[in-house]
């Protein structure tokens, strides 16, 4: 019984390290063992576990930017 449920708590963190699911209006890039792999887009992406990671969380979303007035000849 506490074989099994080593097993199950190892698989858990197993899923757990595996699947990363993205925000909407968000980008992550996927590091494969240091090197660029490809960018992972919102929903459900696969890992590998101890051989993926996430390098940079990157944000979608529109940024207000205050522009002041100018004066003009038109």
């Amino acid at each position: 019984m506490e074989i099994a449920a080593a097993i199950l708590v190892i698989a858990v963190i197993f899923v757990w390290l595996t699947i990363k699911i993205v925000p909407q209006q968000h980008a992550w890039v996927r590091e494969r063992l240091g090197k660029y792999n490809g960018t992972m887009t919102p929903g459900a992406n696969f890992l590998i576990p101890f051989v993926d990671r996430v390098a940079y969380k990157h944000s979608l979303k529109e940024i207000p930017l205050d522009v002041p007035s100018q004066i003009c000849i038109t």
